[in-house]
């Protein structure tokens, strides 16, 4: 009898400990999460509305419960070259790491930035997603995870005012913003100095004369009005914009399953809108520059000569960043055919 009686309250501890649970559970699911969700545009642009309507989409699969805050440009205290740290450190829960801007935190992220090695949509896909497991291992150790990528459909051309460049041998002497180390690379191989900004500082630095050339894409320059300032473009289609959503891995963790299943299915939703809507944009927004700007399109010729200039300089520039990169390369080389 004292056996089962212990049993009999061993049970009634267990189901209420169970009970105790279950209820912890559904107060964890019903408390609303207040993320932000701090990016590099700034408000009105293109990205910026996508992002927007990715936020309110989780917050309507969840109810609410999740209600992501998009921070556009100047927002929050931390530049875009400090994404990867912030949303490490849980400063913020979800963070836009542009592949120049994180270039110098996380370099093998920048791999899709190699001159002239992937320059169009179809090898964007196929190679950011041989990457992504790469990058993701690497901003792990910072405290973070790629929560999807974005970005492909914005190959990065080099714009500028003055005496236009129809050949990139025609940078020397000028002042150009890169952004990235990568972009930098290019304007010194060709005789140009190198000036590292970030979106929100291009317009001052072109007004002021720091520089006199950028590289971005068409959709960038729309939808920051950039036309303003610019007059001229060269198309050679260098290399592809990538940019990774990143997230706190501990927010991410901590997230009831439910709600982490809507975010997930927000997320496989918003992609293939968000690439779709991107091209449409892009090649809306270069169509318009074709009406505003003076462009030049690069020749075929060109493009084989820049390709075979920088071959090299990818296997050493994959070598500078670890085992890791040399390994992604090979493969996005084998599967691109180069």
């Amino acid at each position: 009898m004292h056996t089962k009686g212990i049993s009999r309250r061993q049970t009634l501890q267990g189901l209420g400990a169970a009970g105790l649970v279950a209820a912890t559970a559904r107060r964890a699911s019903a408390a609303v999460h207040k993320w932000d969700f701090t990016i590099v545009y700034g408000p009105g642009h293109a990205l910026t509305q996508l992002y927007s309507a990715f936020a309110d989409d989780v917050r309507t699969r969840t109810n609410g419960q999740l209600d992501i805050t998009v921070r556009t440009a100047g927002e929050l205290p931390f530049t875009a070259t400090e994404a990867v740290s912030v949303c490490g450190q849980g400063q913020v829960e979800m963070a836009l790491g542009y592949m120049g801007f994180i270039a110098g935190t996380t370099k093998i992220a920048a791999l899709p930035g190699l001159p002239f090695l992937v320059r169009t949509p179809e090898d964007g896909k196929t190679a950011v997603d041989i990457l992504v497991p790469y990058v993701d291992k690497a901003v792990g150790s910072a405290g973070c995870q790629v929560l999807f990528w974005n970005g492909q459909f914005w190959p990065q051309n080099l714009y500028g005012r003055g005496e236009p460049v129809t050949n990139l041998s025609q940078l020397k002497g000028r002042s150009v913003r890169g952004s990235s180390p990568e972009q930098g690379d290019v304007i010194r191989h060709y005789g140009g100095a190198p000036v590292s900004l970030t979106t929100a500082e291009v317009p001052e630095a072109m007004n002021r004369g720091v520089v006199n050339a950028i590289f971005t894409g068409a959709a960038n320059i729309v939808g920051s009005k950039w036309t303003e300032f610019l007059e001229w473009g060269y198309i050679s289609d260098p290399h592809v914009g990538i940019e990774y959503i990143l997230i706190n891995k501990d927010s991410y963790a901590g997230l009831a399953l439910d709600l982490r299943k809507a975010l997930d299915e927000a997320v496989a939703a918003a992609r293939p809108k968000m690439w779709d809507a991107l091209k449409k944009v892009n090649d809306e927004d270069l169509a318009e520059l074709r009406q505003k700007l003076k462009i030049v399109d690069a020749t075929p010729d060109d493009i084989k000569q820049y390709t075979t200039e920088f071959t090299p300089y990818w296997v050493d520039w994959a070598k500078n960043a670890g085992p890791d990169a040399s390994e992604a390369l090979v493969k996005i080389r084998t599967a691109l055919g180069k």
